[in-house]
């Protein structure tokens, strides 16, 4: 679900229907598994880094963690790319923004997120 999200809201930014961008957020990381299960980590990041680019579409496009407006599609698409050859996330700016379980100063959003997905929320 969240690689078919990524490429289907990497689409609608590229087509500058930014409005689409998340709209199935809340539905799947509600059903996101709880718990610090190491196979999902790269989900997390994944869910982590769409839920920053709503972020930074809500806030006018400011960027986030160093990420221009442009790059958003191009690193979802990278990161759809690596969930579907279930390999770790690549982009080595993605693991460091995004996960949660390896850098402890990642910002407040990536923290709470991860916080609610290991059930601690």
């Amino acid at each position: 679900m969240i690689v078919a999200q990524l490429l289907s809201d990497a689409s609608a930014h590229d087509l500058e229907r930014y409005d689409s961008i998340g709209r199935r957020f809340d539905s799947i990381e509600h059903a996101f598994p709880r718990g610090a299960d190491p196979s999902l980590a790269s989900m997390r990041i994944a869910l982590a880094f769409w839920d920053a680019w709503i972020d930074a579409r809500n806030r006018g496009w400011q960027a986030t963690v160093g990420i221009q407006p442009s790059e958003w599609p191009l690193l979802a698409r990278t990161i759809a790319g690596d969930l579907t050859s279930e390999r770790e996330i690549g982009d080595e700016r993605v693991r460091r923004w995004f996960d949660a379980a390896t850098n402890p100063s990642a910002g407040e959003r990536v923290l709470t997120l991860a916080a609610r997905l290991r059930g601690g929320e």
